[in-house]
C-alpha cells in the first residue's frame, strides 16, 4: 500500500512539474475584440474570419451575446481581419502582424449598409498590449542573421532583449567568473534571479 502511495505522489510530481514547464512556452497568439455598431451598441453572432495571408488558412468565430470575440492559438504571421454581420458593412482590417505571445484587439466598428460594401482599415501595431499582462520580445529573423554572436551562443540572442543580462558577476551559470572560461547561459530579466527565467 505504501509503495504504490509513493509511485502515485511521485507521478503526480512528474506531472505537475511538467504542467509548469509546458505552460511557460507559448508559441502562438490571440485576436480578440468586440463588434459594435455606430451607436456603440453591441452586434451579437457576427462573423469574424482571421485569415493567415502567408499561407491562406482561415479561421472563424461568431461574436457573443455581448458582442466579443475570441480567436486563439494562431500561429505567428500575417493576418487579415474580416467582420460580417447582417444589415452592416463587411468590417475589413488587411493586415494585423501576430509574433508568439501576442494577444491583439481588433474592435469592428460596423457601418450600416449592404454586406457587398466594405470597410477597410489599415491597422497600426498598438504601442500596449491592453488584454495582456505579459510582457514579451521576439527575436526576428533578420536580427539572427545580423547580429554577431560571440562563439554562435544563441542566449545572446536573449540577453540583447531590454531589461535583459547575464546575471551577476561571480555566479556559477552566468560564466563570468575570473576562473571560469564558459559561455555564459544565464539571464536575468529586470532584476529577476537567473533560475527563475524561463528559457
Amino acid at each position: 500500500m505504501t509503495r504504490h502511495l509513493y509511485q502515485s505522489i511521485f507521478l503526480l510530481g512528474v506531472v505537475l512539474l511538467w504542467t509548469f514547464s509546458a505552460n511557460a512556452q507559448v508559441t502562438t497568439a490571440d485576436v480578440v475584440g468586440i463588434v459594435h455598431d455606430p451607436t456603440g451598441a453591441v452586434i451579437a453572432n457576427a462573423r469574424v474570419s482571421v485569415t493567415n495571408l502567408g499561407t491562406g488558412v482561415t479561421r472563424t468565430a461568431e461574436s457573443s451575446a455581448g458582442g466579443d470575440f475570441v480567436i486563439n492559438l494562431l500561429p505567428p504571421g500575417t493576418y487579415s481581419v474580416k467582420v460580417e454581420a447582417a444589415s452592416f458593412k463587411t468590417f475589413t482590417v488587411t493586415t494585423v502582424t501576430l509574433a508568439s505571445g501576442d494577444r491583439t484587439r481588433v474592435d469592428a466598428n460596423m457601418q450600416t449598409g449592404q454586406a457587398s460594401e466594405t470597410v477597410e482599415v489599415t491597422a497600426a501595431t498598438p504601442l500596449l498590449q491592453t488584454d495582456t499582462s505579459t510582457l514579451s520580445t521576439t527575436v526576428t529573423s533578420q536580427a539572427v542573421q545580423d547580429l554577431p554572436l560571440n562563439g554562435r551562443n544563441f542566449v545572446q540572442l536573449a540577453q540583447s532583449v531590454p531589461g535583459a543580462n547575464g546575471g551577476p558577476g561571480n555566479g556559477l551559470t552566468s560564466g563570468n567568473r575570473p576562473d571560469d572560461r564558459r559561455q555564459t547561459s544565464a539571464i536575468s530579466v529586470n532584476g529577476s534571479p537567473r533560475l527563475s527565467t524561463t528559457r
